[in-house]
């Protein structure tokens, strides 16, 4: 931790300026970083995209382990510490821009198939960004992101907890998802309010049962959580004729009280091609 501290402040003093309107938490502390980088099992033959790498300090181990390293930054302020700190590696693309506007299958065609999404995500774009990346289609073997705690325990919930909602049935349906470490605010620059969490999803090759209709899968998700306090019965009125509701919960053996908390992804998946099959 001492170490982590005496490297931030030598940043510091080399003029790195931390703007809060980007959510920047930066870690400088190599060992914890290299122990995170081990987590995700990438190796040199393996291509890796970093979102937000602010002052380089993850982009370097990220270069020793892996074979090729695309890092996309949107400070322009922080680009020449980023330069300096990673000048020494053959294998990084760095791009300005913001990720969320660039062209994502451009960027990460030289990365090939399979490649890892690793980075400490801005916090304040954390929930963009793994929209982006779920729903980008491109392929991506992992994503391995450092996120505050309390995103990562949605990621993780179970049904019927009071983290578990949207998100949680989203990642879970796309993603196999696993925490690796909870890493305390002290151990940022600056610290934010929050201790963070560091997140190694596994894409799925598939969902995890066969689904007859996903649109009308994340149709009823959506509803059934945006009025979570709700039983089903009524939150998924105008998704779903009430009868084949009824009909449908019966078959499943669900009672026509159960809210959509507490229904598990495979449950939600059997729900909705019960209704979809009238």
């Amino acid at each position: 931790m001492k170490k982590s501290f005496q490297q931030a402040r030598r940043r510091a003093a080399e003029g790195v300026v931390y703007k809060h309107d980007l959510g920047q938490h930066f870690l400088y502390d190599e060992a914890l970083l290299r122990s995170l980088v081990a987590a995700t099992g990438v190796s040199r033959e393996d291509g890796v995209l970093e979102i937000g790498p602010g002052a380089g300090t993850l982009t370097r181990c990220l270069c020793e382990a892996a074979g090729r390293v695309v890092a996309v930054e949107v400070d322009r302020d922080v680009l020449p510490f980023l330069r300096a700190a990673t000048g020494a590696f053959d294998n990084l693309t760095i791009i300005e821009g913001d990720v969320r506007r660039l062209d994502l299958a451009e960027i990460c065609r030289p990365l090939g198939e399979g490649f890892f999404v690793i980075a400490n995500i801005p916090y304040n774009i954390t929930t963009p960004i793994l929209d982006l990346l779920w729903e980008s289609r491109l392929p991506i073997r992992q994503i391995s992101v450092m996120v505050q705690k309390e995103v990562a325990d949605k990621l993780l919930a179970a049904p019927s907890t009071p983290a578990y909602g949207l998100t949680s049935v989203r990642c879970q349906y796309l993603t196999t998802p696993h925490l690796v470490q909870v890493v305390p605010a002290e151990c940022f620059t600056p610290p934010p309010k929050v201790d963070s969490a560091f997140v190694r999803m596994e894409m799925r090759a598939q969902p995890p049962a066969p689904v007859a209709d996903e649109a009308l899968l994340w149709r009823m998700v959506r509803a059934g959580f945006s009025l979570r306090r709700k039983t089903l019965t009524n939150a998924l009125k105008g998704v779903v004729e009430g009868e084949a509701l009824r009909a449908a919960l019966r078959s499943l053996g669900l009672a026509e009280t159960v809210r959509g908390e507490a229904l598990d992804v495979e449950a939600w998946i059997a729900l909705a091609n019960a209704c979809a099959r009238g």
